[in-house]
């Protein structure tokens, strides 16, 4: 699943950004997705959520602003 998601990725990116950044670009997108996926899984609930990826609330809530996720 991940090497599907991986390849699909590097396709997307067709030249654009550099060799240097893809690694975070792929982590970050997939991060999102997952915490967006979870999220959607508990109905928004976000301790719940946490407790699901195993991070705190805190971080969270944090990466929740950080990705500009809205909670439904």
């Amino acid at each position: 699943m991940v090497k599907k998601e991986a390849n699909a990725f590097i396709k997307n990116m067709n030249g654009n950004g550099s060799k240097s950044n893809m690694h975070s670009l792929f982590l970050n997108d997939t991060e999102r997705t997952l915490i967006d996926t979870v999220l959607e899984t508990c109905n928004g609930n976000v301790t719940k959520s946490a407790d699901f990826l195993g991070i705190s609330r805190g971080t969270l809530i944090k990466r929740i602003k950080e990705y500009n996720l809205k909670i439904k």
